[in-house]
């Protein structure tokens, strides 16, 4: 996929649906409410792995469905697939890869003010978020998404009770692949300030 515009979408997958990847798309599923199966593969609730165009998403409890599909794409509205969030990303030049992760944060935990390298959608799996990207302030429960283009300047604070996690899926130049961070603070002190977050990486692919 060359293009240098992205449509990034989030689908519930409802119980007892299936649909396919759409040709020109790359898709990322998660387990999130029970098993599922990607290309007659099984996945296990709360793991997530990435799915090529064409293949078969299914899940008996439902699932949810990250899509990155060319710009001028429409978000798809279709029997068993319901589109929760859709943006259109710019990308910088050069290869990218999308990586997919869940990031998990103790209760009153709060990040230092940072941006990523990338643009990228989250969905809150498990507690109570107040998200500040750029001008814009949010609280959001379980469940609920967001998405950050990668230059705004970025806040999230923990204001629940117990451990938050979100699975986010984001669109990264290629010399980060194998992991590596693509957090940047935005000021030397929030570079010192600590992160307070564990990440569980499930994947990266080649986008282009």
């Amino acid at each position: 996929m060359s293009a240098r515009r992205l449509r990034m979408t989030i689908y519930d997958l409802r119980p007892k649906a299936a649909c396919r990847v759409q040709e020109g798309a790359r898709a990322f599923v998660y387990a999130a409410h029970g098993p599922a199966r990607v290309a007659g593969a099984p996945l296990a609730p709360g793991d997530g792995a990435f799915a090529s165009p064409g293949a078969e998403i299914a899940a008996a409890d439902g699932a949810w469905i990250y899509e990155i599909a060319p710009g001028a794409a429409a978000p798809r509205v279709e029997a068993g697939l319901d589109p929760v969030l859709s943006r259109v990303a710019e990308l910088g030049d050069g290869r990218h890869i999308l990586r997919a992760d869940r990031v998990e944060s103790p209760a009153g935990a709060q990040t230092p003010a940072h941006h990523h390298r990338g643009p990228g959608l989250r969905r809150l799996s498990r507690g109570l978020v107040r998200a500040q990207v750029g001008d814009h302030l949010d609280r959001i429960e379980a469940g609920g998404a967001w998405f950050e283009t990668g230059r705004e300047s970025v806040v999230g604070t923990n204001i629940s009770d117990g451990v938050n996690a979100f699975v986010r899926v984001m669109a990264l130049p290629a010399e980060l692949t194998g992991g590596k961070s693509s957090f940047v603070p935005t000021t030397p002190v929030d570079a010192a300030r600590p992160r307070g977050s564990a990440i569980t990486l499930f994947g990266e692919i080649d986008l282009e």
